[in-house]
């Protein structure tokens, strides 16, 4: 009986120790970009280039970019692209209003897959410019990834079955 009772708290305690270390390691590793990306908020509203941040997040390509996306003071919104290494000339900015919305990119790239799950819609910069990355995983469970063009909607990479 005391073996019993010793053998299940030493089980409970592994498995709480096990969750528990987990959730440190996901929480540390999580940590720079969570920081990086309040970095970027902060940079935008002190520069007065927003005055309302709606969304960031980290974009990865062949550079890394944050992308900040909100209002102006003149209720105008938009999404500022920060790179890892800013400088006043790297920093790239795109009004709304002026491409398709992440909506509308969405629509596009899921158009023939049907029974697919949506990941993320993240609008970013690749060598060609703003584009949306549509990342979705298909009725076969293979990860998939499409990036549209911001300014008018085009195809312009498709990566699938991952």
């Amino acid at each position: 009986m005391i073996l019993k009772r010793w053998l299940i708290f030493i089980v409970v305690f592994v498995v709480s120790l096990a969750a528990i270390l987990s959730l440190l390691i996901y929480f540390q590793a999580k940590s720079p970009f969570h920081t990086a990306s309040k970095d970027a908020e902060t940079y935008v509203l002190k520069n007065n280039l927003l005055t309302k941040v709606d969304d960031s997040y980290v974009y990865n390509s062949s550079q890394t970019f944050h992308t900040v996306i909100g209002s102006t003071k003149d209720g105008v919104e938009k999404a500022f692209f920060i790179p890892d290494k800013k400088s006043e000339e790297s920093i790239m900015e795109v009004n709304l209003q002026d491409g398709i919305s992440a909506e509308q990119a969405i629509g596009l790239a899921m158009k023939d897959e049907k029974n697919s799950k949506l990941l993320h819609a993240k609008l970013g910069v690749e060598e060609v410019g703003p584009v949306w990355e549509i990342s979705y995983v298909n009725k076969s469970d293979n990860l998939s990834y499409v990036y549209i063009l911001f300014n008018n909607g085009d195809w312009w990479k498709r990566i699938s079955n991952l």
